[in-house]
């Protein structure tokens, strides 16, 4: 059975108890535990015996019946499931590090030269990508003395 129709009878049966008992259960504890399930069938067979309320009968049987029935699939816990995926992936070989391609247009960081030391980012070579004849600027270094902003940001 699938455990959506599990769940809309230990639901249904979750109201009628809480209704006519006073009595709360948990629906998808109850879908999923049988020993559970066994133990809310019998307390509404009791109830409905005693208090004469034949729909918790009827419900408790079709609770016990669906109960009866195996599960198609048995559900992974998501811890297990995230713990072998993570096996998994630490079994597998390091992929190779990609060899970089020196004849492609892209520049690399080869010098400490390329990089501005107060930000960190490499100098930009948009230009040079769309032929601007204008060769690398030099950059003025900054004066101690001058206002900086918070943190170096404007």
């Amino acid at each position: 059975m699938p455990s959506s129709e599990k769940i809309a009878i230990a639901a249904h049966l979750h109201v009628l108890l809480r209704r006519k008992t006073g009595r709360v259960t948990d629906t998808e504890w109850m879908a999923t535990n049988a020993e559970y399930a066994a133990e809310v069938v019998r307390f509404s067979r009791e109830k409905a015996a005693e208090d004469g309320h034949i729909d918790l009968g009827v419900w408790a049987d079709r609770l016990e019946e669906i109960m009866a029935a195996p599960d198609a699939k048995q559900r992974v816990p998501l811890v297990k499931m995230m713990a072998d995926a993570v096996k998994d992936l630490s079994a597998a070989p390091p992929a190779p590090a990609p060899v970089p391609d020196r004849h492609s247009s892209a520049r690399s960081v080869d010098t400490e030269e390329e990089v501005y030391p107060e930000s960190g980012f490499i100098e930009s070579t948009f230009g040079n990508l769309f032929g601007d004849s204008e060769k690398h600027r030099e950059r003025k270094p900054r004066d101690p003395d001058a206002p900086r902003y918070v943190k170096g940001l404007r």
